[in-house]
């Protein structure tokens, strides 16, 4: 039997090589493409490398001078930062100092502008959705420097007139005719140009408090020191280790299918088995327990002349002729097995075989 399964097997084989290759052919490719982009994906990494970096620093401090006559504090002397609200019948003036450096990590070496103003900005509506409807700048004051270097602290000193700025102010709500949310920033503008850390770079950076005024006082915010980092980073291939690993299912499967792909290729050029000899096997299995009680025989001449009795099946023949006291005859060019006996054929044909007709 196994014998038989063997010789069926390689004929199965040989009739379908040719699309088992072409099978394997196309896994070959896939499997090929695979383990590379595995390889190339695991072999390198992008990173990101800093390759420059740069801090900006601004502080505004300010004092107030008493130049008004006032119940509250001596004429001439000067109001320190923090009060709640500096009255503008006592301090009606603001002497502002802005401290600006820029801090980087290898050198620096520029020309600074530093151009103080007043914004003025009129909005509608609240949060997400708040737009802006006029906006209204005044100078103050504008210095520039040159020469600056990494880490130089750059002072820049200016004086805000607070009746000054809320009569401008008003004077644009006025012609306007619209006054609705109006805010007073003071905003330093830094225009800073040169070389840093070997790059060449031109930019601006505005440091912006807010200010309140209002027709009795005004007020200066809490937060007066502010910090920006700016890095410029570089991305780099780079190579990592390789473990075998990451291709190892890949690479598997290219090898595998190139095995097989291998094995088949001799199969393209091999004789197919006679599937009449194939046949042939599978009858004399089929029919080997009753091997010991059938002889081979050919059917008689005057079989036209005895009574013919068809048995269904080689078993029920074999009983018969044992009961019988006879021997089962197979005529193999006819495919039949018989016996006679009282002048009486009892036959049976085989339906497996080629020839089964008497």
């Amino acid at each position: 039997m196994l014998e038989i399964s063997i010789l069926k097997l390689k004929n199965n084989l040989i009739d379908r090589s040719k699309m088992f290759i072409l099978v394997l052919g196309v896994v070959i490719i896939f499997s090929s493409v695979w383990t590379y982009n595995a390889y190339a994906k695991a072999a390198y990494e992008d990173r990101e490398e800093l390759v420059s970096s740069y801090a900006q620093y601004g502080k505004y401090t300010y004092t107030a001078p008493v130049t008004e006559t006032n119940p509250l504090y001596p004429k001439g002397i000067r109001l320190e930062m923090g009060k709640t609200v500096y009255f503008l019948a006592v301090s009606p003036t603001l002497d502002v100092s802005f401290a600006y450096s820029l801090n980087a990590t290898d050198s620096a070496n520029l020309s600074v502008e530093c151009e103080t103003m007043i914004i003025t900005t009129s909005k509608e509506g609240s949060g997400e959705d708040q737009k802006v409807v006029w906006q209204k700048e005044f100078p103050v004051e504008e210095m520039e420097f040159l020469g600056v270097k990494n880490k130089d602290v750059l002072t820049h000193e200016f004086s805000l007139d607070m009746p000054e700025i809320q009569s401008m102010v008003t004077e644009v709500q006025d012609q306007l005719k619209y006054s609705p949310n109006t805010t007073i920033e003071v905003v330093t503008r830094v225009n800073y140009e040169g070389e840093i850390n070997g790059e060449e770079i031109n930019n601006t950076k505005n440091f912006a408090i807010p200010l309140i005024i209002n027709s009795a006082y005004y007020q200066m915010p809490e937060v007066l020191e502010f910090s920006e980092n700016t890095d410029t980073y570089k991305k780099l291939r780079i190579k990592k280790d390789l473990s075998l690993s990451v291709i190892k299912l890949p690479f598997s499967l290219f090898l595998l299918s190139t095995i097989l792909a291998g094995m088949l290729l001799p199969c393209m050029k091999m004789s197919k088995v006679d599937p009449t000899y194939i046949k042939k096997l599978e009858n004399e299995n089929r029919y080997s327990p009753f091997k010991e009680f059938i002889s081979k025989g050919k059917l008689p001449e005057n079989r036209d002349s005895l009574m013919q009795i068809e048995i269904f099946s080689l078993h029920n023949l074999v009983d018969a002729a044992v009961d019988m006291n006879a021997r089962v005859i197979n005529d193999t060019e006819s495919g039949a097995y018989f016996i006679i006996h009282s002048n009486t054929l009892y036959i049976f044909f085989d339906p497996y075989s080629e020839e089964n007709e008497i």
